[in-house]
């Protein structure tokens, strides 16, 4: 019985993360963000401006707010997830 109480959160936990990752996906690829970034801008580590995983959640919420994307705070962490887990590999947690 553990064991299968083990299995359903871990399913339901990496399918909610696995979702909010595609939303973020989702969510830049409708936005105007690749008018200004290419995804040099996001990979080379000699010109990134965000050093750690709360600058670029604060990056990712000004260019949002330039660019009249009318995103929700979670919204806006659905992005800056989606960029950390692809580009930086950035700590979540400081």
């Amino acid at each position: 019985m553990t064991r299968i109480i083990m299995i359903t959160f871990t399913v339901f936990f990496s399918t909610y993360g696995y979702a909010d990752m595609m939303k973020g996906k989702k969510l830049l690829d409708n936005a105007k963000c690749m008018e200004c970034h290419n995804v040099g801008d996001f990979k080379d580590k000699k010109i990134r401006k965000s050093k750690t995983f709360t600058q670029m959640q604060g990056r990712v919420s000004a260019c949002q707010i330039q660019n009249d994307a009318q995103w929700f705070d979670e919204d806006e962490h659905d992005v800056a997830v989606y960029l950390n887990k692809e580009y930086y590999h950035f700590k979540e947690k400081e």
